[in-house]
């Protein structure tokens, strides 16, 4: 370690002074320096990826929610919003989700005429309620897994995909409960390779069994962080679905559009109207169903990515901590090592800030090292996740920002103890130190 002499210093030699000494330290402990970056770098680390990951999985879940109209709402048995759900034993008759009627999709045609609403649509997605659905060609050995979607012939009018070849099924062939299908472009390729999927049909059901559904188009769901996830849709009409296969009803949901110069309360509220008396509820009668907005879906999901921020605060703490205990070890050894050179400094006029500001700035600079490695491995990660995966990661300004300043305050605050103990050095015990 080389000497640093001289009295009192201003700011920025203060700061180049406590930078050089910093990677002096890094040079003579280079295990004990490099522990502690690495322990700030694992918590960088994990802001990073999580903040970025976290970033794209709500653009995309916005962009899903949009897609389908700024004005578009759902209607449900119960309100999830609020929190309810599925629970078990003694709870679930004191539960909104069992304790309501489910819907009826005979309900979405007489919501779809009313007046300022363009299209209504039920929808079930019945891998959702655990039914594990595959299809197969012709008794083909090979079966492919789907996610199977009971949807209601103006679905399409809603939805934001494209039927790509082919046509989507008729509300004709929805009344009749006819055994038609269409598939998305994954499952033709997949079931038909080199051939026109349109005509043909395929069994989808359970294992072995199941019903056999012809195909009748092709479908492209929109672009978007579930549809990578989640591919080989198959869409069968809502009422064929519920004759054919184990629909669950409390899974039935609709979706409501209205039309384009209708505002969006006077739509909720016609709709409001026409569903409590479907609902024969009579005034005073508490609502037995839910009308949820974009609004509210976004902010219950942003409600549950908050729970992911927590666990990432809680995991890149963990790592800081490591990175901070490492900051007083190496800072404490840096003291004892330069006891001399602190009382000679002193004794030629050093006050006590310039001690203590100058090894504050060492431990920021030590643990700002770590934050710049973290930064650069989540980038490249953040990277690859982009690259390789469906996972739409998008790093925020505000996370890089938050990983620095948290990087930079882990080596103050650790530092404190042995920049205040390097500063109440006596100069003359200093001076005699061995």
């Amino acid at each position: 370690m080389r000497a640093r002499l001289g009295g009192g210093m201003g700011f920025f030699s203060t700061v180049t002074e406590g930078i050089a000494v910093a990677f002096d330290s890094l040079n003579a402990n280079k295990v004990r320096s490099g522990l502690t970056i690495l322990g700030v770098t694992i918590g960088v680390l994990v802001v990073m990826v999580m903040a970025a990951v976290i970033t794209g999985i709500n653009s995309s879940f916005t962009e899903i929610i949009s897609s389908r109209g700024v004005t578009t709402f759902y209607l449900a048995h119960y309100d999830f919003s609020a929190g309810g759900g599925v629970t078990t034993g003694l709870e679930e008759e004191e539960n909104e989700f069992m304790r309501n009627d489910p819907l009826d999709p005979r309900w979405v045609r007489e919501l779809g005429s009313l007046p300022g609403i363009e299209s209504a649509a039920a929808y079930v997605d019945l891998s959702g309620s655990g039914y594990q659905a595959s299809a197969s060609y012709r008794g083909a050995s090979e079966r492919v897994d789907i996610s199977l979607v009971g949807a209601s012939s103006d679905f399409l009018e809603i939805d934001n995909g494209d039927v790509i070849d082919g046509r989507w099924f008729t509300q004709s062939e929805a009344d009749r409960r006819a055994a038609v299908a269409v598939v998305d472009s994954a499952v033709a390729v997949d079931l038909f390779p080199g051939r026109d999927p349109l005509g043909r049909d395929i069994r989808i059901g359970r294992g072995r069994g199941g019903a056999s559904f012809r195909v009748v188009g092709v479908y492209r769901p929109p672009a978007n962080l579930f549809a990578g996830f989640q591919t080989h849709y198959v869409m069968i009409p809502f009422e064929t679905a519920d004759k054919d296969l184990s629909v669950w009803d409390r899974m039935i949901s609709f979706v409501i559009r209205p039309e384009a110069e209708v505002e969006l309360q006077e739509a909720i509220d016609v709709v409001h109207a026409r569903m409590r008396m479907l609902r024969r509820l009579t005034p005073g009668q508490p609502d037995d169903f839910a009308i949820m907005t974009q609004d509210q879906i976004v902010d219950l999901w942003n409600r549950l990515t908050s729970v992911l921020f927590s666990v990432m605060v809680g995991l890149s703490s963990i790592g800081l901590m490591v990175g901070g205990v490492g900051v007083i070890g190496i800072m404490m050894i840096s003291v004892t090592e330069r006891t001399r050179e602190i009382g000679l400094r002193k004794s030629m006029g050093a006050r006590r800030r310039d001690i203590m500001w100058q090894f504050l700035v060492e431990a920021a600079t030590l643990t700002l090292m770590g934050g710049g490695a973290g930064l650069l491995v989540g980038g490249g990660i953040v990277y690859a996740l982009n690259a390789w995966t469906p996972v739409p990661a998008s790093v925020p300004i505000w996370a890089i920002i938050a990983a620095l300043v948290a990087s930079a305050l882990t080596g103050v605050g650790f530092g404190l103890y042995p920049a205040s103990r390097a500063a109440r050095l006596d100069p003359i015990d200093a001076l005699r130190f061995e």
